[in-house]
């Protein structure tokens, strides 16, 4: 079992990545690392004997959350922020917007900060014609996952449950994937060129390199697969180059937030919430449980087939 670190900062609600294993049983995120001002207070040169300057907690969160984003701007720009979210795009400020304004609100311990989403509860999950498919279509039991390419408890998911789940449950389950890129430029690159290797009728090969690899999330990277993988590298290229996919990504973003999700994987096997990368018996026990509902939904006299 492994042992949750938990790192506290202003932005502990904002999406982070979902493992499984404390030393308590349950499930706890490992947040990613926010930069912060060192928590020692400043000493005022100007102080007067007998005064104390004092900060309010409130303006000290302002303050603090100001610099992180201010530095954070800084970098991806030096970085080239064409790559990541489209700097000038007015869906994309919103959702920096959004996220200040949540950091903002938790620093403040305000009430109206989401609560997530619960455990085993029933949620009416959507996907969209586009969304690539593990699986047959018919599968009466639906998985749908919000991944992120750089997430490590993603790529354990893969490693160690994937296959073996959908070798078992062949024709009974699929598995839908839907991009929640969280963990950055390398994350949002990532889903960009997947979205192109889908175009092409690839996107799984392409999943299975990405996630052998979890390191490796440049555009050379990706071409590379490319031509690995047979497509036709300069449609694959053009298409990057282009992010014909930031739409589609961003819609994917912008819903899986609105949903409660705070981090990757998160899945919904006909519409209930699991959390995190769980073991294989977890996936297995959700799906037999859909697929005794299945049968019980049946009229009298159906036959099961298998």
């Amino acid at each position: 079992m492994e042992s949750p670190i938990i790192q506290p900062n202003l932005t502990d609600n904002l999406p982070h990545d979902e493992g499984f294993g404390s030393t308590s049983g349950s499930n706890a995120p490992v947040t990613a690392a926010v930069p912060s001002a060192a928590n020692a207070q400043p000493e005022s040169t100007y102080a007067q004997p007998g005064t104390v300057l004092v900060i309010p907690r409130t303006l000290f969160n302002y303050v603090i959350i100001g610099i992180v984003f201010f530095v954070l701007g800084a970098v991806i720009g030096g970085a080239g922020v064409g790559a990541l979210f489209n700097a000038n795009s007015t869906e994309n400020q919103a959702l920096i917007t959004s996220a200040v304004s949540q950091a903002v609100a938790d620093a403040g311990g305000s009430a109206a900060a989401k609560t997530g989403l619960q455990p085993g509860q029933k949620y009416d999950i959507t996907v969209n014609d586009t969304d690539p498919i593990y699986g047959d279509p018919n599968s009466p039991v639906t998985i749908v996952e919000f991944s992120d390419f750089h997430c490590p408890y993603c790529g354990r998911f893969v490693k160690e449950t994937l296959k073996p789940l959908m070798d078992a449950y062949e024709g009974k389950a699929k598995l839908i994937f839907r991009n929640y890129p969280i963990l950055g430029q390398g994350s949002v690159l990532a889903a960009l060129a997947g979205g192109c290797a889908r175009d092409q009728g690839k996107f799984w090969e392409f999943h299975d390199l990405v996630f052998a690899d979890q390191q490796d999330l440049t555009r050379d990277a990706f071409v590379k697969y490319a031509g690995e993988m047979n497509l036709d590298v300069d449609t694959f290229t053009k298409c990057f180059d282009q992010q014909d996919h930031m739409s589609e990504i961003q819609a994917d973003y912008t819903y899986a937030q609105n949903l409660g999700a705070t981090g990757t994987p998160t899945f919904f096997i006909n519409g209930h919430y699991v959390s995190g990368a769980q073991p294989y018996a977890v996936f297995a026990e959700a799906i037999d449980k859909e697929l005794g509902a299945v049968e019980e939904s049946k009229p009298a006299g159906t036959t099961a087939t298998s």
